[in-house]
């Protein structure tokens, strides 16, 4: 499996190989080296945009099963006007979902975190602040962070989630040092509806039909008002082709919360 751990044993060997070379007389020009450390660099980069590779870090991505089960995830909220219509619909058809909340949201919003957790909906956490230079955080600061949301959804339903998706789905080595030793599982997803670019029901919903799988974790957003606008023919068209809707929980054969 190709890992950050072993491509970057590999540029040393290289870089090592490139060394030896020189010492016995054979020329090897410096353009050699600077393609070399910057292929290094693009590629360890370009990884951290592929949450499913396991390059940085392991991630779960889906559940592995051959039944026709699937999970609902929402990123971003809980949003004060939105979300309260996608509980209604969830609700009225008894689907269960998770919501990765963000930490700074939480405590404006705590009668919907208690109403997510009365009515079966599980809770993970999505960073404290989801800021645009979360991924250029130090280890430090990350971590920090991580402690935030997670204390944030404590304090309003007295359960400490363990489930945590990073901003953007971006991994990286600091993101991995962060969480060592946190005890959280990292959460990603395998069907993605990209409804955040996206102003189009009609293509929101296609998107996620075309792709799925059995064990899908389904990604969309409690605060795009299109993607709460295709929940119910959603959900109706994930049954009517014979998918049943399950928790994380059940899906991945976890637990969303610290006992």
């Amino acid at each position: 499996m190709l890992t950050f751990r072993n491509t970057t044993f590999a540029f040393f060997i290289i870089l090592l190989i490139f060394n030896i070379l020189g010492l016995t007389g054979f020329p090897i020009h410096y353009y050699y080296y600077i393609s070399l450390v910057l292929f290094y660099l693009a590629f360890s980069i370009a990884m951290s945009f592929f949450i499913r590779s396991g390059f940085h870090l392991k991630v779960v991505c889906n559940g592995q099963t051959n039944k026709k089960i699937v999970s609902l995830t929402f990123d971003d909220g809980p949003d004060n006007q939105l979300t309260p219509k996608l509980l209604d619909q969830l609700h009225e058809l008894g689907i269960p979902a998770t919501f990765f909340c963000i930490g700074n949201k939480v405590e404006e919003n705590r009668d919907l975190l208690q109403r997510m957790n009365q009515e079966g909906h599980l809770l993970g956490t999505h960073s404290f602040t989801h800021s645009n230079w979360f991924d250029f955080f130090s280890s430090k600061r990350m971590r920090k962070e991580l402690e935030e949301s997670s204390n944030s959804v404590y304090q309003v339903i007295g359960k400490k989630p363990l489930l945590f998706r990073p901003p953007y789905g971006v991994i990286n080595p600091m993101l991995k040092k962060a969480l060592r030793g946190s005890g959280l599982i990292l959460v990603g997803f395998s069907n993605r509806a990209w409804d955040t670019s996206s102003r189009n029901e009609e293509a929101i919903r296609s998107r996620i039909v075309k792709k799925l799988r059995p064990g899908d974790i389904i990604l969309l957003h409690d605060t795009i008002p299109e993607t709460i606008g295709i929940i119910k023919s959603l959900i109706g068209m994930l049954n009517q082709d014979g998918y049943q809707i399950v928790s994380l929980e059940k899906l991945l054969n976890i637990s969303a919360y610290d006992a």
